[in-house]
């Protein structure tokens, strides 16, 4: 047999697939449609990396499977490329856009197809193609008449060195999520989206499809929904009012004080004594991003708005005002109302301006120990804690019911016309005889526990202060009379006190706040109290009843309106004219598209303004509406535009009647399974299924959501753990190693690494490892016998591969397929010959992952049509377990053999068969067998006289 010579059989071969088109997708057939995606790739000028194939290769391995298992596929390619990425490269190199852009997608397309992926190439889209943009445009129109694109003022992110608009999603850390330079602030006319008109279907919708739970999540926190209530606070002496969305109503009675966003409306009208504070903290706020502004890690700041006060709706308290730049105008309402006793923002706030601090919430816990019984009634009672410290010995003070077992701090009733502080000191000298207490500190508010009292048979609800003390001298009194006889008084550490056998469930709450400085906020739920005819209700009750009566429910979302406009060049036209008399006026659909015009200058402008602002003949135009001067919007769209609806021109991509023909869209939409980045999870995925809500609302698509699953994968980094970047000399280009290599070793590597969804650091060295199964694979032909028969061992495993290879495919736990395919290969390769049909299998298992040397192979062994349409191969699930078993045997407890026999055989056959072995002979022959052990399928122990 010749030797493997990757280069010769992987060129015939993609040139054979080619020639006869395989991959090309039938719109004739019956079977049933598989719709395989991979995010088409922005085509920048240096090329494909080893990270950038990994997904390409990996549906294309379940592509592949589909196929032969009866699916008519479709597994299209084409390239996202408008936009920065590939307008930065044509400004570095000095060559238009255009030129980049096809240079860039030829070099790509050779990568890929060097690569073996079986892509329907008859169906490649390009977004800069303006028979594709057409349709970009179009769907903008549509949005248009609909009411969802219009023009407004926006205080935009603007990046200084791309010189850009940028989205609030676009911006990472206060920072330009492609370029990394700090965003600055400016104001801009800008084309937006009305994608929170969606909001909430998009949040709802995830139901429907199969997504990664990671990735709901992420789609979930960016559209942010939340339910709450909007209530207005009336401005003192004044018709004004201040409109508050809040979340938590139950904590109305708690506000002590309001925040304003800087840009509040509000701030312009009021009759404000500090007026130039105000102005110069305003001034200084608009320096900040929103990242800066809201990051939880910065200390808050704030001034006073001095000389207005707002009125609490609940308890009619006068509460100042306050302007501070952690609130967004942009988000809720732009006020919020401040409870610093239960938010973590506001109690920091509160702490800084020395203002007011209310509790409202009271914790509630249950006692999981002794829960409530329900054949018990209960009753309720204020109670006291001791918590008693002796900082001479560094220990506290407890006491052990002898009687139950348990420990406790010192606990009491509070009393009538009693503090929590006095009911503890008493408590403390009647049960301990100790006197000479200092007090500390109350521990905050109260904590309501709910448990079964042993000793009184009865349920208890305990709301409970703690009072913290130290000792400060050893003087006892006589206690009270049978304390004694229960109770054992004991001095412990603080390891015992905190993790001991304490049964006080408030315990947590008295050492969170005995180790802080102040006492934390409490923001979970729990009992309403200090809140008038509310109190005693738990904290969901009062939401809905403290809204009843002072607001009114609203669902409010964290997603804004996207924003659509770039001030560049390389994009889509904006298809819209601005007429002095008419406004904003539509191209009509008859002039669709706009072409980009060819420009000598095409870079960013220093204005903030696109350089197509600067050709005054394609500007000036005559307004479609009443036919007077006119002029085009010179904004072009984001890449996100055209990336948002690809998917269906794969559908129909030569069509120029439509974006694609319904007969089409209703054979092939949604997508069955979609697969790109963690880093496109949440904007582009939220773009995209946004654009087909809005495409299915006006009758042009059939379904409600664009796929119907969608996976991700990890990313491949460089060989020290970093991201591969051309900058840092650490990018790895698959020519190299498919020349040396070849690409069906370097598929099989990419798929054998690592766990697909985790990121993996890189390895060219651990190439040739896959470089060697292959060789492997091709060798084992050298033993192909088609007489002989299979050893039964044999079977089992290769029945168990098929299994397990067909579910790691579907699970892409495609490392884990390779190694089975491995361990398969190891156990053929001690079998002096190999049945045809065993090899077969194994090509076939092996054919998605490395489909050039399988189809070489298969090819070789007599078969003239591909192994990418044969069926995939089937198990027999009565051969997946042996019927043999393996059964170690023991001389003296010594293993000295193994034996293989049915798993029917009886004790007496196993015991017979045993004895007959010569292993275990020697150590038997010419003694005594003293006993014979037979545990059944594990073990035969013997036990015979000497050593």
């Amino acid at each position: 047999m010749k030797s493997y010579d990757h280069k010769k059989i992987e060129k015939k071969w993609q040139k054979k697939w080619e020639e006869k088109k395989l991959y090309k997708t039938s719109e004739k057939t019956d079977k049933p449609k598989f719709y395989a995606l991979v995010e088409f790739p922005f085509p920048s000028g240096d090329g494909l990396h080893v990270g950038h194939v990994r997904p390409y290769i990996a549906l294309d391995a379940i592509a592949r499977k589909r196929r032969v298992e009866g699916f008519n596929v479709l597994y299209p390619m084409g390239w996202d490329a408008f936009g920065l990425p590939t307008e930065n490269y044509a400004i570095k190199t000095g060559k238009q856009p255009a030129f980049v852009t096809k240079q860039n997608t030829g070099n790509f397309r050779k990568q890929i197809k060097n690569l073996g992926a079986s892509f329907d190439w008859s169906r490649e889209v390009n977004t800069t193609d303006p028979e594709y943009y057409k349709w970009t445009q179009w769907i903008f129109l549509k949005m248009f008449e609909k009411g969802l694109a219009y023009k407004s003022k926006m205080n935009i992110n603007w990046c200084p060195k791309d010189k850009i608009g940028l989205a609030n999603e676009e911006v990472v850390d206060g920072k330009c999520e492609r370029c990394g330079t700090a965003v600055e602030k400016r104001d801009k006319d800008q084309w937006m989206l009305a994608i929170t008109k969606y909001a909430d279907r998009l949040d709802k919708d995830l139901d429907t499809v199969d997504f990664l739970e990671k990735i709901k999540i992420q789609q979930r926190n960016w559209i942010g929904r939340s339910e709450g209530a909007e209530i207005d606070f009336q401005i003192k002496d004044s018709s004004e009012k201040i409109t508050v969305f809040t979340t938590r109503a139950d904590t109305l009675y708690g506000v002590t004080y309001i925040v304003l966003a800087p840009e509040h409306r509000l701030i312009a009208e009021l009759p404000i004594e500090n007026k130039k504070e105000v102005e110069d903290y305003i001034k200084k706020s608009k320096d900040k991003t929103e990242i800066d502004r809201t990051d939880a890690t910065k200390e808050k700041t704030g001034v006073e708005v001095k000389g207005v006060v707002a009125i609490n709706p609940a308890t009619g308290e006068e509460i100042p005002i306050w302007i501070a730049d952690y609130v967004l105008v942009n988000y809720g309402t732009g006020a919020v109302m401040a409870v610093p006793a239960h938010d973590e923002r506001d109690f920091k706030f509160a702490k800084k301006y020395d203002l007011e601090i209310r509790d409202v919430i009271m914790p509630s816990v249950v006692d999981h120990v002794n829960p409530p019984r329900s054949d018990k009634s209960s009753k309720v009672r204020k109670n006291a804690h001791a918590i008693v410290y002796d900082p001479n010995q560094d220990k506290y003070l407890i006491i052990r019911n002898s009687k139950f077992g348990w420990d406790t701090v010192v606990i009491g009733g509070i009393e009538e016309n009693e503090s929590a502080e006095q009911a503890a000191v008493r408590e403390v000298i009647e049960e301990t005889g100790y006197t000479n207490l200092k007090f500390i500190k109350t521990l905050g508010g109260p904590v309501q526990a709910s448990y079964f009292a042993k000793h009184k048979d009865e349920n208890r609800v305990a709301i409970t202060t703690a009072a913290y003390f130290e000792l400060i001298g050893n003087d006892r009194t006589e206690i009270a009379a049978g304390e004694e006889e229960t109770n054992e008084i004991l001095w412990v550490s603080p390891q015992e006190f905190v993790v001991g056998k304490m049964v006080n469930s408030e315990l947590k709450f008295w050492l969170e706040r005995m180790s802080s400085e102040y006492f934390p906020p409490y923001t979970g739920d729990g009992i309403v109290i200090n809140s008038g005819e509310f109190d005693g209700l738990t904290a969901n009750e009062a939401k809905g009843k403290i809204t009843n009566e002072f607001g009114r429910k609203v669902v409010k979302y964290k997603l804004k309106d996207w924003v659509f406009s770039r001030q560049r060049y390389w994009g889509e036209p904006i298809p819209m004219i601005n007429c002095n008399d008419c406004g904003w006026v539509p191209v009509p659909e008859k002039d669709l598209p706009v072409v980009l015009p060819k420009v000598k200058h095409y870079e960013p402008t220093d204005n903030g303004e696109s350089p197509l602002s600067t050709i005054s003949k394609w500007v000036n135009v005559q307004c479609p509406k009443c036919k007077g001067d006119a002029e085009r919007e010179t904004d072009t769209m984001p890449n996100w535009a055209g990336s948002s609806w690809y998917y269906l021109r794969y559908i129909d991509p030569k069509n120029k009647k439509s974006f694609a023909d319904k007969n089409k869209l209703d054979k092939w939409t949604p997508v069955d399974w979609y697969n790109g980045g963690m880093e496109h999870t949440t904007l582009h995925l939220l773009y995209s299924r946004f654009w087909h809500k809005f495409l299915y609302d006006i009758g042009e698509v059939p379904t409600i959501e664009p796929y119907a699953k969608r996976t991700s994968h990890g990313l491949i980094l460089a060989e020290g753990g970093e991201k591969m970047s051309k900058s840092k000399g650490n990018v790895v280009n698959p020519d190299d190693l498919v020349k040396i290599y070849g690409a069906d070793s370097l598929r099989v590597f990419e798929m054998f690494m690592g766990p697909f969804d985790q990121p993996v650091a890189w390895s060219s060295d651990s190439v040739v490892g896959s470089r060697r199964f292959v060789e492997r694979v091709w060798k084992l032909a050298e033993k192909l016998d088609k007489k002989i028969k299979t050893p039964s061992d044999v079977e089992i495993l290769l029945n168990q591969s098929i299994k397990k290879v067909s579910e790691d495919i579907e699970k892409m736990s495609f490392n884990t397929a390779i190694s089975t395919l491995m361990i398969l290969l190891n156990r053929l390769e001690k079998e002096e010959s190999v049945n045809n049909k065993v090899y077969e299998t194994v090509l076939q298992l092996l054919a998605p992952f490395a489909p050039h040397v399988t189809e070489e192979l298969w090819s070789q062994i007599g078969h003239k049509s591909s192994v990418h349409k044969a069926n995939w191969p089937s198990y027999d699930a009565s051969k997946l377990v042996s019927d043999t078993i393996k059964i170690a045997i023991q001389v003296n407890g010594k293993v000295r053999a193994e034996l293989e026999v049915s798993r029917e055989a009886t004790q007496k056959d196993v015991i017979e068969l045993t004895r007959a072995l010569p292993a275990v002979d020697k150590w038997i022959a010419g003694r005594v067998i003293k006993k014979e052990i037979y545990v059944p399928g594990r073990l035969v122990s013997i036990v015979v006289d000497g050593n």
